[in-house]
């Protein structure tokens, strides 16, 4: 039986987080697993990252102890053709990664039991939705911070630099922060909502705009809870949390936005 059948409309925190730690106590284990395999790819993805970066600095020092020569071309390219390897499969493991809680806390909080399986399912639609959603995303924030820099430069060269800058940077930070709370719900508006990735984004900002300040209280909750628990352990108590701060995340969505699967995310493929 569904936890969340029907929209409200209205986000209620406590009844989220009730509802997520319940999806995700209907398959830990999985959830777990894929957790951990995610979070070890990744540091696995982000090691020629590290190397590549590490070859530009070293070798230049190197090669000068030995004849004062600059480092050749063909180590630049390798360092930079690593690094660009890694952001490239890092930013695929993230995407799978997304698709997989969202998928996997979808159907948990259907009352469904998620297996691995249907966790590390490719699929490669959604895959370019959240693309597409993400770059839609990054542009939108450019257009609004764009403008903000021009003015601030445009007066700075008038002599009004240090009485302009903080309040535009002040603006800059309230419209990031504003942005960011409006999109909380960006993954799975993409993967079960809209196609459109502006229409996304609209719809984000339809939903939560009018109760902004719930949406930002639960996720300043989660965050709390994270820093809170931080020490010793909080890389392993992160990779362990993730799953459940995507079963949260996933309850409040649909409270506010529904829960139909218009796209068909969680419709098994033949």
């Amino acid at each position: 039986m569904a936890l969340t059948p029907v929209s409200s409309g209205r986000l209620r925190v406590w009844q989220a987080c009730r509802e997520g730690w319940s999806a995700f106590g209907k398959a830990p284990g999985p959830f777990l697993l894929f957790s951990i395999l995610s979070s070890v790819v990744m540091g696995a993805c982000v090691l020629p990252i590290v190397l590549g970066a590490a070859a530009l600095v070293i070798a230049p020092q190197a090669t000068e102890l030995q004849d004062g020569t600059l480092p050749s071309l063909i180590v630049i390219l390798v360092s930079l053709g690593a690094g660009l390897v890694g952001v490239l499969l890092l930013g695929l493991v993230m995407l799978v990664t997304t698709l997989g809680f969202c998928r996997g806390a979808w159907l948990a909080l259907e009352g469904h039991q998620p297996r691995f399986a249907d966790l590390i399912r490719w699929d490669g639609a959604a895959i370019n939705r959240l693309i597409l959603a993400w770059t839609a995303s990054q542009l939108l924030l450019l257009v609004g911070l764009v403008p903000l820099g021009l003015v601030g430069l445009a007066l700075g060269s008038l002599g009004l630099g240090p009485v302009v800058w903080w309040p535009i940077g002040l603006l800059a930070l309230v419209f990031c922060a504003w942005f960011g709370i409006t999109q909380t719900f960006l993954n799975p508006l993409c993967l079960f909502r809209s196609a459109k990735p502006l229409a996304t984004l609209r719809s984000g900002i339809q939903g939560v705009h009018s109760q902004w300040w719930r949406v930002w209280g639960l996720q300043g909750l989660l965050v709390a809870v994270i820093v809170v628990s931080s020490g010793a352990s909080a890389t392993a108590l992160s990779i362990a949390f993730a799953p459940v701060v995507c079963c949260i995340n996933m309850a409040a969505y649909r409270q506010l936005f529904g829960a139909e699967d218009r796209l068909g995310l969680t419709t098994p493929r033949p």
